[in-house]
């Protein structure tokens, strides 16, 4: 069985909740979500020579994909209802990613502030 592997900005809390809600609803454990700023996600931007890292990144059989199609592959490998986003794909594909781009630049005013355990 193949595992897909996402990468995501960890210290991110919309991509975090975003990643939580994606774990709890997939279809099959066979995605492995790994925060670009960990040890073995520097590993695999190292070895696929990742440059994009504003973005989700979805990677398959050593195809690497970012913005809305990462975000769809995953969607696909949600349960139902969730997996019906995929059909969203039948739009163009410079829609999808300036929607991505659109909610990517606000993503940080979205969600609150992480706080350490100080306060």
């Amino acid at each position: 069985m193949k595992i897909a592997i996402v990468l995501y900005d960890g210290d991110c809390n919309f991509c975090n909740k975003w990643i939580f809600f994606a774990k709890d609803k997939l279809h099959k454990n066979e995605i492995s979500f790994i925060p670009f700023n960990s040890t073995e996600g520097m590993k695999i931007i190292e070895k696929f020579q990742i440059k994009n890292q504003n973005s989700v990144a979805y990677i398959y059989d050593d195809i690497v994909v970012f913005k809305s199609e990462a975000v769809f592959k995953i969607c696909k490998q949600l349960k139902f209802p969730y997996n019906l986003l995929y059909f969203l794909t039948i739009s163009p594909t410079f829609l999808l990613d300036f929607t991505y781009d659109f909610i990517a630049k606000r993503r940080l005013k979205l969600t609150p502030k992480k706080k350490c355990c100080n306060g």
